[in-house]
């Protein structure tokens, strides 16, 4: 398109170049009667020379007009000169997203408000029954007080009906890198098609590159279609999981599975951005073709084997220590048994001693005898006492043995007559017996119970068999004697 700098467009001066794209070029005009600077968007000659593209304009021009939104640039007038069409807008001097984001860091509540600010624009203008269908960082201006302003809206839909012609003539209806897969494959776009060029415009915000990257237009259309997205994380590791959840969401290939509407995805980013602690500069990296997210180290922790081992440690004591028990159980019984035997032996067998504990000492005390059980002491200052035997116990009662009064002699017990037969069960355990094969009365010896540890003693006679007796236990039968 030749220089148009210098013409009057109406009552509009044009003064100077602001750019052009694919579309329209951009020129700076003076309105001199309300002395204000306006932007006027221009489109190519041939536009003008297609009645039905002059109609659908001036419709959607009208439209554009009514557009009334703080974050939406305002259409102020339309008209054709000299064979060209235009659009007449406000003009606003500090630039557009695009050179905002040119080599600068952004902070996170930054982001917030830009994706708030065009989002609720969009949410405005879909409500109206506009589409926009060309989202990208060049058409949303930023003033000078930071604001945000959609432009553009419905212009790729104006020159739609030409795309035929347009594709002859090298120009291309809408953006490649921020195009959803629906407009790349020609079906109809709707509101949710621009929720996803708002997508691919957060993706650029938090990791500093769109998301597709191809060396022609049609190869980036292909991939909206087809590749997989790449996580965001995998170049900028500071985003966060909500923040990454909006955006994968937004940038669906299906756009069922998108945001409903702009305002929901709005609100959704918002949230993300309050669940994720303190603001921080989101630095772009670079990716590679091998980049993997760094992953920080987790805390430490127990490790799942030692989480495991423990308990593990704990059930092998404790069965030690039932074993320890139930032998110590068992040797108590088999003690009891010899006793019991002991009792029931006949009358020449030893008397049992007294029990472990030591009788106290007394210098003035004379030396203990024992007296017969059925005789009366001679003299009642006696030191000596009788002792009166305990009535024999019942069958199913345990013998226990008679307390002893520390400064008396223990006195034999009746023994039953010799014809009684011994109880079962009486005998030491054949490894106590065993154990003892070849040895003397009095040697040391060990043996292994059959439930339990092994056991030190002596080598004693019971019952005329020479066993293993647990060292501290009371002597037994000696001999036969």
């Amino acid at each position: 398109m030749e220089d148009l700098t210098g013409r009057q467009f109406g009552p509009y001066h044009i003064t100077a170049p602001l750019g052009a794209g694919g579309m329209a070029a951009v020129y700076k005009a003076y309105q001199p009667s309300v002395d204000r600077y306006v932007a006027i968007k221009v489109l190519p000659q041939h536009f003008a020379k297609d009645q039905q593209f002059v109609q659908r304009f001036e419709r959607e021009a009208k439209v554009l007009a009514k557009l009334q939104h703080p974050n939406i640039l305002p259409v102020h007038d339309y008209g054709q000169t000299d064979g060209y069409t235009y659009l007449v807008m406000s003009f606003v001097e500090s630039g557009d997203l695009s050179e905002l984001m040119q080599g600068k860091k952004l902070p996170l509540p930054e982001i917030g408000r830009i994706i708030s600010q065009v989002g609720d624009a969009l949410d405005y203008a879909h409500a109206q029954g506009v589409i926009h269908r060309d989202i990208k960082p060049s058409n949303i201006l930023v003033d000078q007080r930071g604001n945000c302003l959609l432009t553009d809206f419905g212009l790729a839909k104006m020159v739609a009906g030409t795309s035929e012609k347009l594709t002859a003539t090298g120009f291309v209806v809408g953006t490649p890198a921020y195009m959803a897969p629906e407009q790349g494959m020609g079906e109809p776009a709707d509101g949710r098609s621009d929720i996803y060029a708002l997508g691919i415009i957060l993706y650029e915000l938090m990791t500093g590159q769109v998301p597709f990257r191809a060396e022609t237009p049609i190869a980036i259309v292909m991939k909206h279609i087809h590749d997989p997205l790449i996580s965001p994380r995998n170049f900028q590791e500071d985003i966060t999981e909500p923040v990454e959840r909006v955006i994968l969401k937004a940038l669906a290939k299906d756009p069922a599975d998108r945001f409903a509407t702009a305002g929901d995805m709005v609100n959704a980013f918002q949230a993300a951005i309050n669940t994720s602690g303190p603001a921080t500069m989101l630095d772009p990296i670079q990716p590679t073709a091998t980049h993997i997210s760094k992953v920080k180290p987790p805390t430490a922790k127990p490790s799942a084997q030692a989480a495991r081992s423990g308990p593990g440690l704990w059930w092998v004591a404790g069965g030690l220590a039932a074993l320890v028990l139930i032998g110590l159980v068992a040797l108590g019984v088999w003690l009891l048994l010899a006793l019991e035997s002991v009792e029931n032996a006949p009358a020449q067998a030893a008397p049992i001693a007294a029990p472990t504990q030591p009788a106290l000492q007394a210098t003035s005390l004379p030396s203990p005898t024992v007296s017969l059980p059925t005789q009366a002491p001679a003299d009642p200052t006696a030191t000596s006492t009788q002792v009166v035997p305990p009535t024999q116990p019942a069958a199913s009662e345990p013998i226990q043995p008679a307390a002893a009064d520390p400064t008396q002699p223990a006195s034999p017990e009746p023994a039953p007559p010799p014809t009684q037969p011994p109880p079962p069960g009486d005998s030491p355990p054949v490894e106590a017996i065993a154990v003892c094969q070849g040895l003397n009365t009095g040697d040391a010896c060990r043996f292994t119970p059959p439930i339990g540890p092994a056991v030190d003693g002596q080598c004693q006679q019971i019952r005329n068999q020479l066993a293993c007796v647990p060292a501290g236990a009371p002597p037994l039968l000696r001999n036969g004697n």
